[in-house]
């Protein structure tokens, strides 16, 4: 923005901290993406002109961008708001004011809030396009030549959505459709990888409301994070509003400010303006990306903003995928506090933990013989890479074949994928079905049916003893495998069943769709009721018939819903051959998972997704997808800055869904054990702690090396080894105690009954097999879990926080690894909820401040002083460390 006095031109503040420009330094952990600084430099080698897309550091331009960059210049235009009006700062500017804008839709002029701060202000400006120095004057032509320039009119009644200058500093306003006609648009993008540090950018401006012009010279990228860029450029008063483009011509930000880069030092000292050819640029800009303002448009929306139509609008005329938030963008995410700024809460929304599940199913037609092509399992990653989702169903696949995937999504694009199969067995060639997931969000188990419906799935229709009436075919080309799925989280108690199908296609598979429809519906009814599982089910995959053909009405009748349905009533199709064009994939929910998923979070990979040619080119099929939202779904309540036990926030959970525990899976039923337990080796009679230890040391390290083993199958060389000393501290904090004898039958604060307080999802670190943490049981029993426990802490990834692995990645940090004291120390603290953000107020986890004391060997007490844990200052850590000292100098 400039005035018509130059001198008078607002500096606008810059909004992101550019203090440490290490590309998305902002984000920590990302919910969807694994690593987005590994990403960003190797997403150019995934797409090859689709989706998201980045390009390599060369120092030449394609000459196409001149030709491309002269096409985008059209849309770009001066904005003039004449004099006596208000501008975003309150004062009324006397002598009117120039920005820049374009065109990002027919009826759509894209600015800045403090180019366009209000309605009134657009209603009296001009957007002046083709505003530009003239050939003749290019080449010599007579001096102060005037350029002309094509007026129109905005309407800001018809659509006005504006961001303050305090947020992200946009505004979207409607212009007359003559001007897109004449000039034509730009396109808006999603992508969060469209371009990385040192690569050029290209802005189209008007510099203090002079005719317009390209910066193209030392325009280098400076940084990125995930809502801003910042770019070495020359821009003026005046370029405010501008479009940013990246290599390739693409619209990459929207400009908004810019400051020399001396003023810039003072506040970002990091910031030396340094280019890549040893340079120093004079003033650094900042841009705002249009995946960022995507976000916050569906964030107004959710809200209910006044302008919550208008924001529908606008992100009609957004294409492609961000992958950082994967195909669903923000949908059922919370943003946070309704007080913090606007690109705090899309961080928030990019960062997106345990808020979600994505769930994806996808025939990748004969992916099974083909797995040795290399450019076909090129293009499956990108699919699968852009779309971004948690769990895919696969079919048409084999084990080679997926084995081959996961590798290229591993190498190529950095995303770390496990998979797991219906048939591990079978050949080489034979179609089958897969699940892979991202295991930092998730944990996926294959399980075995019950012999009984193993058999109902493995048997041929005519065979005499099913429970339902038999028709001719065999019902399961494909095994239909069984599933768990479990949300990694210490914070959200969420897991269900999946069974992914591919069903015989075409009119004589009929029959047998229906009797599998059947055979379904009654599995899983077997399952709830004969067998005690949960209740939560999703079947899903190529089901080879639509809704309409009624070989599904049977699984819609036993409490499953279609959420297709409404997509194959208005005509869309998942199938993509004509002439047999229909809607064949679908995916069914359990009455249950209503509070998760609906219709509306179902999605057909459709034509408008950029990403949709690669689906074209690949398969047959379209992906159908599936969002869960779990941002509503309460956090396991705290007791005393502790959780409650599983069993009790599982009840919670069945009574908010208006079910019955008892029809649902329980624990299984644990009989009534003792300490008396003749069966038990343990050295107990009447024992202090430090007696207890001593005479069991022998037991105690036989108990260490079976966990090691039993780990050691899991994750082979990565084994970080439970110890004697480990053990020894966590012993002395919390073995149960009474009259000062260790209680082999201690009820602890939260009802854990036992020696050790068994963690109340058990389940979740050792294994379904678990015994329940408040019912009696054997002394072994208690000891023999609570180690496993312990080492699983040691080795079982929960989740990734800023590109750490919690928790095996902590006991490999400089300070930390190798010293087995220090080792023992952070074992303690990982089971007594350091590192829980649940246990702090600001729901932060203070990482390096604590690991930083441990690698010090400073007092737990001391440590902990200074963060807003919820015991800090309490005399319980001063207890602890007592227990620590005895521990390392009596014990071990």
């Amino acid at each position: 923005m400039s005035n018509s006095s130059p001198n008078s031109a607002p500096q606008i503040d810059f909004k992101a901290d550019w203090n440490n420009l290490d590309p998305f330094n902002d984000l920590g952990a990302v919910a969807k993406v694994d690593n987005p600084r590994r990403m960003l430099d190797q997403f150019s080698n995934g797409l090859r002109g689709g989706a998201e897309k980045t390009v390599g550091r060369k120092e030449m331009i394609d000459a196409r961008l001149i030709s491309l960059l002269a096409k985008h210049s059209r849309a770009v235009c001066r904005v003039s708001v004449p004099a006596g009006e208000v501008d975003f700062r309150g004062q009324m500017a006397t002598g009117g004011w120039h920005g820049t804008g374009f065109l990002v839709a027919p009826n759509i002029l894209l600015t800045n809030h403090h180019v366009l701060n209000d309605e009134t202000v657009a209603s009296k400006a001009v957007a002046e396009f083709d505003y530009r120095t003239s050939e003749a004057d290019l080449l010599g032509g007579p001096p102060n030549s005037s350029p002309s320039a094509v007026h129109f009119r905005m309407t800001p009644e018809r659509l006005f959505i504006t961001s303050s200058f305090e947020d992200f500093d946009y505004t979207f306003v409607w212009i007359e459709s003559a001007a897109a006609e004449q000039f034509g648009t730009i396109q808006m993008t999603r992508g969060s990888f469209l371009i990385r540090q040192t690569e050029p950018t290209f802005i189209l401006h008007h510099p203090n409301g002079h005719p317009q012009k390209a910066s193209v010279d030392d325009t280098e990228l400076l940084s990125v994070n995930s809502s801003f860029l910042l770019y070495a450029a020359d821009t003026e008063g005046g370029s405010s509003g501008a479009p940013v483009f990246n290599k390739h011509g693409q619209l990459a930000g929207l400009h908004h400010a810019w400051w020399p880069i001396q003023s810039l030092r003072a506040k970002f000292p990091n910031l030396t303006g340094r280019l890549n050819d040893g340079n120093i640029t004079g003033h650094a800009n900042e841009g705002i990306k249009l995946a960022a303002m995507a976000i916050d448009l569906e964030r107004r929306i959710a809200m209910g903003d006044t302008k919550a139509r208008d924001a529908a609008t606008v992100l009609q005329a957004f294409d492609g995928s961000d992958t950082l938030t994967g195909m669903f963008g923000s949908l059922g995410r919370h943003s946070g506090e309704t007080t913090a700024p606007a690109y705090e809460k899309v961080v928030t929304v990019y960062q997106g933990r345990e808020q979600d599940i994505d769930v994806g199913a996808w025939n990748i037609e004969w992916l099974n013989r083909d797995y040795d092509n290399a450019d076909r399992l090129h293009r499956v990653a990108t699919v699968i890479s852009d779309l971004n989702l948690d769990i895919w169903a696969l079919s048409e696949v084999s084990v080679p074949a997926v084995d081959g995937l996961i590798k290229v999504l591993r190498d190529t694009f950095k995303q770390e994928f496990e998979a797991a199969y219906s048939e591990p067995g079978s050949s080489t060639g034979k179609q089958s079905t897969v699940i892979i997931w991202r295991p930092n969000v998730v944990e996926c188990t294959r399980e075995d049916w019950p012999e009984d419906l193993d058999a109902l799935f493995r048997s041929h229709s005519k065979d005499d003893d099913l429970p339902f009436e038999a028709v001719h075919g065999k019902i399961f080309n494909r095994y239909p495998g069984l599933f768990r799925i479990n949300l990694k989280s210490e914070e959200k108690d969420f897991d269900f069943y999946l069974v992914p199908l591919h069903l015989k296609a075409k009119k004589e598979g009929s029959l047998r769709r229906e009797m599998a429809s059947k055979a379904l519906s009654y599995a899983v009814d077997q399952m709830i009721q004969i067998h005690g599982k949960d209740s939560d089910w999703i079947i899903l995959g190529d089901v080879n018939a639509s809704l309409k053909s009624g070989d599904f009405d049977a699984l819609e009748e036993g409490g499953f819903t279609a959420l297709g349905a409404v997509d194959e009533n208005n005509g869309a199709f998942t199938y993509l051959k004509a002439p047999y064009k229909s809607l064949i994939d679908n995916i069914f929910v359990s009455d249950s998972m209503s509070r998760v998923a609906n219709a509306d979070d179902f999605y057909i990979i459709e034509t408008d997704r950029t990403v949709s040619r690669f689906v074209k080119e690949t398969s047959d099929h379209r992906p159908i997808a599936l969002r869960l939202s779990l941002a509503d779904l309460p956090n396991t309540p705290a007791r005393n800055g502790e959780r409650l036990s599983f069993d009790e926030a599982f009840h919670q959970m069945l009574a908010r869904a208006g079910l019955s525990p008892n029809s649902l899976r329980e624990t299984l039923p644990v009989p009534s054990y003792s300490s008396a337990d003749p069966t038990s080796d343990w050295l107990v009679g009447r024992r202090n702690k430090t007696q207890f230890f001593q005479d069991n040391r022998t037991r105690f390290i036989d108990e260490i090396t079976q966990a090691n083993a039993q780990m050691s199958n899991l994750v082979g060389a990565r084994l970080q080894p439970l110890t004697l000393t480990d053990v020894a501290v966590v012993y002395m904090a919390e073995a149960g105690l009474k009259g000062g004898i260790v209680d082999p039958d201690f009820v602890h604060s939260n009802g854990e009954i036992g020696l050790f307080p068994l963690p109340s999802r058990t389940s979740f670190w050792v294994g379904p097999h678990a015994p329940a943490h408040n019912q009696p049981m054997p002394l072994d029993v208690n000891i023999r879990t609570y180690l496993t426990y312990l080492c699983a802490l040691r080795n079982k990834v929960v989740k990734t926080v800023s590109n750490t692995p919690l928790y095996p990645g902590l006991f490999r940090e400089d300070g930390i690894a190798g010293h087995p004291d220090r080792e023992a120390k952070l074992l303690a603290g990982i089971v007594h909820g350091y590192f829980w953000s649940g246990n702090y107020a600001s729901r932060k986890v203070p990482f390096g401040h604590i690991l930083a004391g441990y690698a010090d060997d400073k007092p737990l007490d001391q440590i902990i002083a200074s963060t807003d844990y919820v015991h800090a200052g309490k005399p319980l850590m001063t207890n602890r460390q007592s227990n620590i000292n005895e521990a390392l100098f009596v014990l071990v």
